[in-house]
């Protein structure tokens, strides 16, 4: 009988030791699955995660994350909570009764903190819209990835011109796999802003993207959908997707941006559905990385943002220069966009051609290395639209010179408008710097343009005019 006493003792004595030993040895593993973590969402290519410290201790760790956005002023600091695995005892004795077991238990919470050279005002401006962003991470029990848990609090502030900022909040998950793959789901009901200048709101966004960061690189596919949006009274834009997807192809890669609308209203004008497709291919994937190892070592550096922007802008340029030696092309493959009479068509293709020019030597270079074609067909409904403001303000002018009577300006209802902008259109097509080049054809107006050695055609004729009314009056 003692026999079995002391056997039973034994047992129970190193189910005690492993139960003490295990969040140890998890609190290891939680480590470098951590850093493993940072250096994954760092070859995303959103920004750069630097790991400011950890600290790790038996039943848990305190760690931080600076996280460094490319162009913002300031940057993000996250402090992260770490209960060791294989259960949460920490939080345990704390009262949160979390018994499933992980890897590691993660709660974080993002504070802004201002860059050097950023004046600290900047940051209590900043951090006033800016709602509490937390998040929670787990790690599996086996290794493997992570998924994260991310919220930001709804908020509601005053704004200074009396107006208010309504943000409704977002949830969303990130699913971090061990082969560098990062899938991300992330919605929100929306904001609304209303001021002085009219209310503006977004609603129902969602964004999707199953991608691999490789070198700063991400490759894969992502997409962004509105459901609506409203600017004023009397613009409404329903049905707004975005998506991209960027591929390898051997030393180069393949992107494809595609841009969709289902429809925009403006008073009582409707137009769409719309898509615009572009392509980028042959863009050297070894210049891209070293592009970006550079501007992240930049970042880190914790310089003035003047010069930073200014060492940023140089590396740019150089980009430029190397990107040009594979000739990367990009084209419009389709534009579409239909309105009430008709439906605006248009392609284009630029070639940045530097193979045998040394463009990084003398960046001029870069004018005789361009070239490109466009073409655009418009029906005559677009072209009244971008004419009537115009026609209205000669109405108005006249009526403020005595010219119309008040009977007359009276009797200037919108069906009225309507008919007087069908009628006298064609008169002002002259009058506008970008109406002016359209040609007709058929029903409809078109535009070519192309650009060769420096010199820029339209309609196979040197341009040395403003385009769509930049620096001259319509």
């Amino acid at each position: 009988m003692s026999k079995i006493i002391r056997i039973v003792g034994v047992l129970l004595v190193l189910v005690v030791v492993v139960a003490a030993a295990a969040p140890f040895w998890f609190g290891i593993q939680a480590e470098k699955r951590y850093h493993n973590l940072i250096q994954q969402m760092s070859k995303g290519g959103s920004g750069t995660f630097t790991t400011t410290s950890y600290e790790r201790g038996w039943l848990s760790s305190n760690a931080e994350t600076l996280v460094t956005l490319p162009g913002l002023p300031l940057d993000m600091l996250v402090k992260h909570d770490i209960s060791h695995g294989p259960l949460a005892i920490d939080r345990i004795m704390r009262g949160d009764l979390v018994f499933t077991p992980a890897g590691a238990f993660i709660s974080s919470r993002a504070t802004l903190t201002p860059r050097k050279g950023t004046p600290a005002g900047m940051v209590k401006d900043f951090a006033k819209y800016l709602p509490p962003i937390t998040a929670e991470t787990v790690f599996g029990l086996t290794g493997g990835g992570a998924e994260t848990d991310i919220k930001v609090a709804p908020m509601k502030r005053k704004t200074k011109d009396g107006g208010e900022i309504n943000w409704r909040g977002l949830t969303g998950t990130l699913v971090f796999g061990d082969d560098g793959h990062i899938n991300t789901q992330l919605s929100t009901p929306g904001i609304s802003l209303s001021s002085k200048n009219g209310p503006f709101s977004v609603g129902k966004i969602s964004f999707q993207s199953d991608a691999r960061g490789d070198g700063g690189i991400m490759f894969g596919n992502s997409s962004l959908y509105v459901a609506k949006m409203d600017i004023g009274p009397d613009v409404s834009v329903k049905g707004l997707k975005f998506t991209t997807r960027a591929k390898p192809a051997g030393k180069h890669i393949t992107s494809t941006i595609n841009y969709q609308v289902k429809d925009i209203t403006v008073g009582t004008d409707h137009y769409g559905p719309g898509q615009l497709t572009l392509q980028l291919r042959k863009l050297n994937t070894a210049a891209l990385r070293q592009f970006e190892q550079k501007v992240n070592g930049i970042s880190k550096r914790g310089l003035p943002e003047e010069q930073r922007q200014m060492m940023v802008a140089a590396e740019t340029m150089k980009l430029i220069a190397s990107l040009s030696k594979s000739a990367p092309v990009l084209e419009v493959t389709k534009l579409s966009f239909k309105a009430r009479e008709g439906e605006l068509t248009g392609k284009a293709k630029l070639v940045l051609d530097g193979s045998k020019l040394n463009v990084a030597e003398n960046m001029m270079l870069l004018l005789r290395a361009l070239q490109g074609d466009a073409e655009l067909s418009i029906p005559p409904s677009m072209v009244k639209a971008i004419l009537t403001p115009r026609i209205r303000s000669d109405i108005e002018n006249y009526k403020q010179r005595g010219i119309l009577s008040q009977r007359e300006a009276n009797q200037l209802t919108p069906n009225v408008m309507s008919r007087i902008v069908d009628e006298v259109y064609p008169s002002y097509l002259n009058k506008n710097s970008f109406t002016k080049l359209l040609i007709p054809s058929g029903a409809y107006y078109t535009i070519t343009a192309s650009f060769r050695q420096g010199k820029f055609l339209v309609n196979n004729r040197p341009f040395g005019q403003p385009l769509l009314g930049f620096g001259r009056g319509t």
